[in-house]
């Protein structure tokens, strides 16, 4: 029973952990619309966390309350958003700096059955 309670514990604090490229960069606490966001920026990239819960949210719904957000907390403009409605990335265009490419982001498929490699 402890050593359960213990996983759980350990999974729950994970739950709004940053993801790969924004470990060690403090999160700033953003609303917009009725929803919570963390949001961590690294560059020209923003990590955005949706934190508040929600009943069957929709990511075209989400992603515009967090690019308002976003948009509060950078001053940047948001060129585009990937992602789903708990986790999004979005390319920021900060002053005369346009927004940089999407990144292209293997499917899990990909990452599981051949290891790193890349799927066509």
């Amino acid at each position: 029973m402890p050593r359960t309670l213990l996983i759980c514990l350990i999974f729950l604090g994970a739950c709004n952990t940053a993801g790969p490229g924004f470990h060690g960069i403090p999160a700033t606490r953003a609303s917009a619309g009725g929803s919570d966001f963390l949001i961590r920026q690294r560059g020209s990239v923003a990590e955005v966390m949706r934190v508040s819960p929600e009943r069957f949210p929709r990511f075209a719904s989400v992603a515009r309350r967090g690019v308002l957000a976003t948009q509060q907390v950078t001053g940047c403009t948001v060129g585009w958003v990937q992602g789903d409605p708990s986790m999004m990335h979005m390319g920021l265009a900060c002053g005369a700096n346009p927004a940089p490419r999407m990144a292209r982001r293997p499917r899990a498929a990909c990452w599981v059955l051949r290891g790193q490699g890349s799927c066509r």
